[in-house]
């Protein structure tokens, strides 16, 4: 008999808790590991254990993303077992990288903090280079079809929150595994990235994330699990109300710059006074998402002032 077990596991990051699944049936698969770290990977064992579930038991691990508070606990896994690892094509720029491609990632948060006109410094998330060897990975594309505990389950690849975000749907049982592309507890931040080697600009990840809340929207969903919080169901109504606020956010960014120009730093501190230090990052990320919308839609214009690049509203 098939059934879906949640790991609530710790997390340091602002949302508290984490959420792993196991699918269970005909085999057994692990859909996220929680966060890097010791604690946490024998925090993940308990949860196994509590459930009758050893590492021997397992048959793969699937990655909704590769964020760390989903994907932390690999190296730790891979220590003790050689599981196959699924995980979007995306992520394989990112997966065992080495220290030039660190460095090319710490560049352009470097750059982009100090465009937004913050200090990259004080408000950069500083995480130092960590080789990793993640062996017997299979990277997945859109419309592939995984088993997971022995039911069929297709890839759908939602770009946006990140850009190797997938969630995994049951088309008989409309069971989907969103990772962090739906929450209902809160809304999604799509975060800025740097762009792949041959890429020349960034990816808009708002723009991406939008147009993965209207493909999802389209599917008959039934029972979703996060990667945050409890399950839940309609995500029609959620992607409805999640998309409203995005365009509050439009009004208020439109608003503050009513007044005139203003860096995205300074807009942060106008919409979220509450950030300190690194966590500016995440306001800062929300915002050049909004703005980049707008620009499409022509309502707002930039231009380039000693490195800093400062928005105007075009109404």
């Amino acid at each position: 008999m098939f059934r879906i077990v949640p790991l609530e596991l710790n997390t340091h990051f602002a949302e508290g808790t984490v959420n792993a699944f196991l699918a269970i049936g005909d085999s057994v698969t692990l859909i996220d590991t929680g966060n890097p770290g010791k604690h946490s990977y024998q925090q993940l064992n308990s949860k196994l254990h509590t459930h009758g579930v050893t590492l021997k038991d397992i048959d793969q691990i699937v990655l909704t993303h590769i964020h760390i508070d989903h994907a932390g606990a690999i190296p730790y896994l891979q220590e003790e077992t050689d599981l196959p690892i699924y995980v979007h094509a995306q992520a394989k720029g990112s997966i065992n990288a080495g220290i030039e491609e660190y460095e090319r990632v710490q560049s352009f948060f470097h750059q982009f903090l100090t465009s937004c006109g913050a200090d990259p410094l004080n408000h950069i998330f500083a995480r130092p280079f960590r080789e990793e060897k993640w062996r017997n990975i299979t990277y997945i594309r859109d419309g592939a079809v995984i088993p997971l505990g022995g039911q069929e389950f297709q890839v759908v690849h939602v770009p946006g929150h990140s850009q190797s975000d997938i969630l995994l749907w049951n088309k008989d049982t409309g069971d989907t595994f969103a990772g962090d592309h739906l929450l209902k507890a809160f809304s999604v931040n799509a975060f800025i990235e740097p762009p792949d080697l041959i890429v020349e600009n960034r990816p808009r990840p708002l723009l991406q994330y939008r147009n993965s809340l209207g493909k999802v929207s389209l599917l008959p969903l039934k029972m979703i699990y996060p990667g945050h919080g409890e399950a839940f169901s309609d995500h029609v109504s959620l992607i409805k109300a999640r998309l409203l606020e995005q365009e509050k956010r439009c009004e208020q960014i439109l608003g503050i710059l009513a007044d005139g120009g203003k860096c995205i730093y300074e807009i942060c501190r106008k919409m979220y006074p509450r950030l300190q230090g690194n966590t500016v990052f995440l306001g800062l990320s929300q915002i050049q998402g909004h703005l980049d919308l707008l620009e499409e839609r022509e309502q707002v214009r930039f231009e380039e002032q000693d490195s800093v690049v400062i928005y105007r509203s075009t109404l």
